[in-house]
């Protein structure tokens, strides 16, 4: 049986009530949670915390995560946790210039992104960018579908988000995340995703997945990445092994489909 639990609400585990269980916002995707875990072992209360990744203080989209005071234990996602970043506004600042330097190279970009959080995050930086008057007439194109199921899940969930965030998209497009960006088109079927192939420039081509292991992108991959006027724009983590971390590498030959 499963049972819906609101982040914050305490719930006691077990017939004797040994335990607490109370969820937390993580702030990563949607419906992300921090696990707290309280018992009692040899008389004494104990505290185990459990999470995956953290969202950033400033991202789009998602809530800050919640803060946990204290721990006994804890258990945490750590992909990001041995580097510093660079802000915010920086990393939007290299992709507009990106973005500007392939519109008038008469490119297209290929974007290989995660079903779940980044694709929306991206689709709502391309919107922040088009309402700026800041970004080129591209088509955007979302290739993936699962990436589109969620976006919809997103579009019906906008309490859950960032509240700023939620209403800017709220008093502009009326609650939909896609007609915040008027540009994006869905491309559901392995045809329209094959015709995609047509376009000469001028595409942004947002297709999973994330690393290039697999899924769309790969396709996309094979029919652009040896023209010198198209751009890969990586928006996530890239682990070794991965296509993705050896194009980051700085391979010169790859290998597709055998």
């Amino acid at each position: 049986m499963c049972e819906r639990v609101p982040n914050g609400k305490e719930v006691t585990l077990g017939p004797d009530g040994a335990a607490t269980l109370r969820f937390l916002d993580a702030g990563h995707i949607l419906r992300s949670a921090i696990t707290e875990l309280v018992f009692s072992e040899d008389g004494k209360e104990k505290k185990f915390v459990f999470s995956g990744d953290l969202g950033k203080t400033e991202s789009v989209l998602m809530k800050t995560p919640a803060t946990v005071a204290d721990a006994d234990i804890v258990l945490m996602e750590g992909t990001y946790g041995n580097r510093c970043h660079r802000n915010l506004q920086n990393t939007i600042d290299q992709l507009e210039q990106i973005l500007r330097d392939t519109w008038q190279g008469k490119g297209n970009i290929l974007m290989p992104s995660f079903a779940v959080g980044r694709t929306q995050e991206i689709l709502y930086h391309l919107g922040l960018m088009h309402h700026d008057g800041k970004l080129d007439p591209w088509q955007v194109y979302l290739d993936n579908p699962m990436a589109i199921a969620v976006t919809d899940i997103y579009d019906n969930c906008l309490n859950l988000l960032d509240r700023e965030d939620a209403d800017r998209i709220r008093a502009l497009h009326q609650g939909s995340l896609k007609n915040f960006l008027p540009s994006l088109r869905y491309t559901n079927t392995p045809e329209e995703s094959m015709a995609l192939n047509n376009i000469k420039n001028g595409a942004i081509i947002i297709a999973g997945n994330g690393m290039c292991t697999g899924g769309r992108i790969r396709h996309h991959l094979k029919q652009r990445i040896w023209n010198k006027r198209h751009r890969v724009v990586f928006l996530g983590f890239q682990a070794g092994g991965t296509l993705g971390r050896i194009l980051l590498d700085g391979a010169k030959r790859v290998r597709l489909f055998g």
